[in-house]
């Protein structure tokens, strides 16, 4: 097999850079896609990372496992640099403007409150006809404002999922969802087709509900949980013992949403139209926690009502209405 790549001298070493990737491909549908040139785009694809925090280590790494060139990582913080770069077996760059030379894609993975000022430097950069990208939920790809007049295409690459490991998430983001957005969109369904991954594109538009959606069903699942230990520790559980005995019960609820969906997964009171018991939790609340309640519990009665349509809760839903 005949190689193909050029020299760049970077802190006064020469690398050689493939436009073959040399690095551990993944066996399977995904290397052979690649291998058999079904997607010449990915395979010529050299890929660098701005910032080598925990996303962009582990998606450095899903990349090189799924023989995509990843050049490799500049990062504020030499030593998170050089740690990436030797977790993915890539090159460590001493400075922007190297980094931005020998790649064609650049992910700027830093904090969503970095970016703009990362981009600020890029974009005085010779940065035409490159692909720049960021992964925040968050953030639409117009934080990159400027890129069409430097000839630059923009897309905001998502994962749906929280990404709290270096060295370790990467094996479970080919089961996550990822979302794109901006011009630069369908340029990076190529490089998650080839790693397997399940992918949609949205308008810049939608973002911030897209982003809301989210912490919905992930961080605001963490205040409940946490109000549900602190009511067991009322009852004189331990910290300890309140998360011990729930945790089957929480496990057990999402997977039901997961597999069912939240309208068969749904159990309890408002599932039955129990006003009772809800009166009787109602009694264990302060006012403030009152309102919280039924402005849950009031949804739950309209996803109720989609299951049981014949029932009258009129007495309950009204009830919920006037403690909210």
């Amino acid at each position: 097999m005949v190689l193909r790549g050029y020299i760049v001298n970077c802190t006064g070493c020469f690398f050689f850079f493939s436009a073959q990737p040399i690095l551990p491909r993944a066996s399977g549908t995904d290397a052979q896609g690649i291998a058999d040139g079904r997607n010449t785009e990915v395979v010529r694809m050299k890929i660098g990372f701005i910032g080598a925090g925990n996303v962009g280590t582990s998606l450095g790494k899903l990349f090189t496992q799924h023989g995509i060139a990843v050049t490799g990582y500049f990062s504020r913080t030499r030593k998170h640099a050089e740690e990436a770069a030797e977790f993915t077996r890539t090159h460590c760059f001493d400075t922007l403007e190297e980094i931005v030379q020998a790649s064609d894609t650049l992910f700027v993975t830093t904090s969503d409150g970095a970016v703009a000022r990362m981009w600020k430097d890029m974009k005085t950069l010779p940065i035409k006809s490159k692909w720049i990208c960021h992964c925040s939920g968050a953030l639409p790809s117009s934080v990159f404002e400027g890129a069409d007049a430097c000839g630059a295409q923009t897309c905001s690459v998502h994962p749906m999922m929280a990404v709290s490991d270096r060295f370790s998430a990467w094996e479970k983001l080919t089961g996550a969802f990822f979302t794109l957005e901006g011009n630069g969109a369908p340029h990076m369904q190529g490089v998650l087709d080839a790693c397997g991954i399940q992918h949609a594109t949205i308008q810049a538009a939608d973002k911030a509900r897209y982003h809301l959606a989210s912490c919905v069903v992930s961080n605001l699942v963490v205040g409940l949980a946490d109000w549900g230990t602190q009511l067991l520790e009322q009852c004189g559980f331990t910290p300890e013992q309140a998360l011990t005995a729930l945790t089957p019960l929480m496990r057990g609820n999402m997977q039901a949403i997961c597999d069912k969906g939240p309208q068969n997964a749904l159990t309890g009171p408002a599932e039955r139209g129990d006003m009772g018991t809800i009166q009787s939790h109602m009694a264990c609340l302060t006012r403030e926690e009152q309102a919280l309640y039924a402005r849950l519990t009031r949804r739950l009665c309209d996803i109720a009502h989609k299951k049981h349509p014949d029932r009258d809760d009129t007495a309950l839903t009204e009830y919920l209405e006037g403690l909210s």
